[in-house]
């Protein structure tokens, strides 16, 4: 097995969409499919991630037929370390990641097995994990939730409201998206303008909420202070 740092290079592939995502304003990262994108919406909103390399290497190997062949990765996501009690533990393991819609992928699997299978031993010899993302595992309910919030992420709203509502979850702690519009506005109209006021903060993160489940105005949001949303819960109670 020899690694090269000579990958393939992004260009159009035909029966796709493919182009450049600009990831958190710091680089452009390329996908090849929609379905590629969608994942890197996720890994984007994920705080965790610290790094995305697109097609980062090309495994060349020879195949049971006794061929020289070739597999590209499509992506490794690099982690930050995890913080408890203000330690650093050691960094999450890298995910190396294919990504395949499962159609294609039950009519390529036979053939991409032996990919797949260097792949996965040349991820464990570098401390590495592959995964294979179809759209099962990338558009949920999480995905969802993030294209609906990233519409308001650059809402210009008055930094006074901003400080009222943070001050309010402050003292309060967790509430409901209807509670907190119920406390602090009088009309609907404001109660509107608010409620994107509350998206923005989500998206940005100053406020957290339970991206697993559907955002509606009985969603709990809490300030966001470094604690997940199982610990706000039991806190809650």
């Amino acid at each position: 097995m020899i690694i090269s740092q000579k990958n393939r290079k992004g260009g159009y592939t035909y029966g796709s969409s493919s182009g450049y995502y600009p990831f958190r304003g710091e680089k452009s990262i390329w996908y090849e499919s929609l379905l590629e994108r969608d994942l890197l919406v996720l890994l984007e909103f994920n705080e965790m991630v610290m790094d995305i390399q697109e097609q980062p290497m090309t495994i060349e190997y020879v195949n049971a037929n006794g061929r020289e062949v070739t597999y590209t990765p499509d992506f490794l996501v690099i982690f930050k370390p995890i913080n408890l009690r203000g330690l650093d533990s050691p960094y999450p393991k890298s995910l190396l990641i294919e990504v395949k819609p499962s159609k294609k992928l039950k009519e390529v699997f036979k053939e991409y097995r032996p990919r797949f299978k260097i792949a996965t031993k040349y991820a464990q010899q570098n401390d590495y994990i592959f995964k294979i993302y179809d759209e099962k595992r990338i558009r949920g309910i999480e995905l969802e939730n993030i294209l609906f919030l990233k519409r308001y992420r650059k809402t210009h709203f008055e930094g006074v409201e901003e400080k009222r509502i943070c001050g309010y979850l402050h003292d309060i702690g967790h509430t409901q998206i209807d509670h907190i519009l119920e406390a602090l506005y009088a009309t609907q109209t404001k109660k509107g303008i608010a409620l994107s006021h509350l998206y923005q903060l989500i998206y940005n993160k100053k406020i957290g909420i339970d991206l697993g489940q559907q955002i509606n105005n009985r969603s709990t949001i809490w300030l966001n202070i470094h604690e997940t949303y199982e610990e706000g819960i039991l806190n809650e109670q």
